[in-house]
């Protein structure tokens, strides 16, 4: 059984795929699965995966129907034999030591997860002489309380999920949610700190995260993003606050802030300073208003934790006063 199961969900990744794959193949460890979900892909991955399964005995392809990342992430994490798991998503390159320094980390520290942090590089990226680093003097801090470590900026830390090795036994029943993207990652690693124990950290570079002008996040706040950040909000209230999962006062009211800004930033603040289509903007600004205003009802959105300037944009946004909103945003 390998140690480490890799899983790569593919949708039309033909691009950067190569490139992807190669910094895989390359790792200075390799006592690994490689675990290629295909998302219905119409162009050419599932033949260029094809040629690393038949080269290498690692590699892996897993075929679904189209159903999104989150459907595919959960495939290949169902589909994981080893004892630690880690995702990788089609456009970005690990640095060669990755899993080495990973693996090395959350093995020494007997931690649920171990985390870097990663470079972000331009779409045309191709990585050349990356530094080489003695893996057992990689600094590191460890925490015996993973949940407050990654809350130790009340803001709440990192939400990527492809910087990180787990321990897979460690987030079992966690899965992402289905029909969110973007922001399933934010629900998947707010989960996943909130049932593990431990955790170790390290600040060294060990991914590069390519920022492609095609990728979701570089899209612009449409009418989608807004959408589906609002079931996210609702999704991180349901399964924390409205659960009563949460125990903890103070934990409850830090989970209370976070889920406050999370939709403040992402259905109003965002669609009000960056909605792109300036044609169909007022009538996207309703949609999202009709979305907020149920997270508002039902107490997964409190403005009164958001300081006054967002109290006040939200009292404005609520009214349908959207330009004076966006003064206080």
């Amino acid at each position: 059984m390998p140690s480490i199961s890799l899983i790569i969900p593919l949708y039309n990744a033909e691009k950067y795929l190569r490139p992807c794959l190669d910094s895989v193949k390359n790792q200075t460890f390799d006592d690994m699965e490689i675990i290629c979900v295909n998302d219905g892909s119409t162009d050419a991955t599932a033949d260029i995966v094809n040629e690393y399964v038949a080269a290498d005995a690692r590699f892996r392809l897993i075929e679904q129907e189209n159903a999104g990342c989150s459907m595919a992430r959960n495939h290949g994490l169902k589909s994981a034999v080893s004892p630690y798991v880690a995702l990788l998503d089609q456009d970005d390159v690990l640095h060669p030591q990755a899993m080495e320094a990973l693996y090395y980390l959350i093995t020494k520290y007997n931690a649920d997860i171990a985390e870097f942090t990663n470079e972000t590089v331009p779409d045309d990226f191709v990585m050349v002489n990356p530094p080489h680093y003695d893996v057992e003097k990689i600094p590191a801090e460890f925490s015996h309380d993973a949940f407050h470590f990654w809350f130790r900026n009340p803001r709440g830390g990192s939400v990527l999920v492809w910087n990180r090795l787990y321990k897979k036994d460690a987030i079992d029943g966690i899965e992402f949610p289905k029909d969110i993207q973007p922001a399933e990652d934010t629900i998947f690693t707010l989960k996943a700190m909130f049932h593990v124990l431990n955790i170790v950290h390290t600040d060294t570079r060990l991914l590069y995260y390519r920022d492609s002008s095609t990728s979701v996040m570089n899209q612009g706040k449409t009418d989608k993003y807004v959408r589906v950040h609002a079931a996210a909000g609702q999704e991180l209230y349901d399964y924390f606050l409205k659960s009563k999962r949460v125990q903890n006062k103070d934990d409850y009211k830090l989970l209370e802030r976070y889920i406050s800004r999370f939709i403040f930033k992402s259905v109003i603040s965002q669609p009000l300073r960056r909605m792109k289509d300036k044609a169909t903007r007022r009538q996207s600004l309703e949609k999202a208003r009709e979305l907020v205003l149920p997270l508002y009802e039902q107490g997964a959105l409190k403005p009164e934790l958001l300081g006054w300037r967002k109290s006040m944009a939200c009292r404005l946004f609520f009214n349908g006063h959207f330009t004076l909103a966006r003064l206080f945003v």
